[in-house]
This record gives C-alpha cells, structure tokens and sequence, in this order.
C-alpha cells in the first residue's frame, strides 16, 4: 500500500498537517510519495523532508498530476491519495479514527469485494447527514479527492483540471458500474483552500470551462449549474447500482 501527496508551494503545510497525521497513524515514511513540480519555488522546503520519496513532475494542475501519477505506479496497484493538508479523519460521532491504516485496509478489501477501483469517503464531518447513509454505499455519488483510495487503472484518463474530483468518479463508475463510499468517515481538512495542487492555475474561467465540459460530455452523470454568486458548479446525478451484492450491504 503506497501513501501518494500531490502538493504545490505548501511544503511547510505539508509537513504541519498531512505528514505530521501520517506519522502519528504509524505510516512508514518509506511508504509515502511526494509529487512536486519541478519548478516549484518551494522545492527547498519540500527536498529536505526526510524519508519519503520525493518525486518531480513537469506538468501543471491536478488533474494532470493524477494522469502521471497513473502512469508511475503499476496497473491494479493499491494507492490512497491524501491532499496535503489533511489534519485528521473523524467518524459519523466527530471521534477522531484511531487506526487510519487499519481504514484504508478495509477499504481495500471491500473494494476487492465488490469488484471497484475506486472509493472515498463523506466529504463533510456532519454526523447528522453522515448517520442518516448507510455505511457503504456503491452507487454513483460525489467524493472529494482530499482522500481517496484506488486501485490503478490505466485506461482511467482525466481531461479536467478543476473538475477532476467528479470526472473520477464518472470514470469509475462508468468502467466498475460501481465506486465505494465510507459514508462513516470524513477527513478534517479546508476544501478548496488557496493554493496548492488544486489552486495552480485555478480562476472563474477555468473552473467554469471544466466542470461545463464535464456536463455536456456526460450528461446522463452530471449537470452544470451556476450558484447565487453566480459561481460555476456541477452536480453528480446519483445513479443507484443493482450490482451490489445483498451480503455486502448488511456489512
């Protein structure tokens, strides 16, 4: 199981927050990769980190940096891809999880179980919506990328920047029929913080043109919208799947 942080110009976040989590879960460092671009102005912070295995890239934004990170690792190799500044993961009580490797170990098995390649959790730590779900559920629902957890494949190919979060989940399920969410689990962290992987490049534009490509490419999954604010956004169309077996739901 390798550990995979994709991080831009935050090497002192990323020391404060995800490594600083990862070492008190007793995740070796060994086990941990870094990506960082090559011409990050940062990249001092980032080389004298001990321990981890520091990689350079030379493209720019996430979704790319998902691309190459698809291609460094092997096919239906185990990975969980955390943001850099994860601060902890709490369950459906607000309760801090005590055994995060523990965690990604059972979401590896019971992605094996039901046959996907993909899963995540609840994207926001409010016990109240989070205990309303099952526990696991396989049907087509949005996952934030700030933690998420994969089996390689190769033919997976994102073509968003700033919409790569749902574009994976599109993906999945379209080739799975099927992705995996821990609705009892939610990482501590800020979404859509300044900076980072996910802020380089980022502007109204850009988020606009992404997630409307999304839209009108798969608009049997997703639909474009415009908030209040007139912010750009996209929603996931919740498909049920029917390939989930009986015995797994009880679980």
């Amino acid at each position: 199981m390798k550990f995979v942080i994709p991080s831009f110009q935050r090497s002192n976040i990323l020391k404060e927050k995800t490594l600083k989590y990862l070492d008190e879960m007793g995740v070796h460092r060994g086990d941990i990769y870094v990506f960082v671009r090559e011409d990050d102005n940062d990249w001092s912070g980032y080389s004298n980190i001990s321990g981890v295995n520091l990689e350079t890239i030379d493209i720019k934004g996430i979704g790319a940096t998902h691309n190459y990170i698809t291609e460094f690792f092997e096919e239906g190799e185990f990975i969980v891809e955390i943001d850099d500044d994860l601060e902890n993961i709490v369950d459906n009580h607000r309760k801090p999880v005590e055994d995060f490797i523990g965690l990604c170990k059972e979401m590896q098995e019971k992605m094996e179980y039901v046959g996907c390649n993909y899963g995540g959790t609840y994207s926001v730590a409010n016990p109240m919506f989070m205990s309303k779900c099952e526990r696991f559920t396989t049907d087509l629902r949005y996952m934030l990328g700030c933690l998420r957890f994969r089996f390689i494949c190769k033919d997976i190919k994102l073509e968003t920047n700033y919409a790569e979060d749902m574009e994976n989940c599109i993906l999945h399920f379209m080739r799975d029929k099927k992705i995996l969410k821990n609705n009892w689990v939610a990482p501590k962290t800020k979404n859509y913080a300044d900076g980072g992987c996910n802020g380089d490049g980022r502007g109204f534009q850009s988020e606009k043109t992404d997630k409307k490509f999304l839209a009108e490419k798969y608009p049997l999954y997703c639909r474009y919208f415009e908030r209040k604010n007139g912010k750009p956004d996209c929603r996931v169309r919740e498909y049920k799947n029917s390939t989930c077996p009986e015995s797994f739901k009880k679980l």
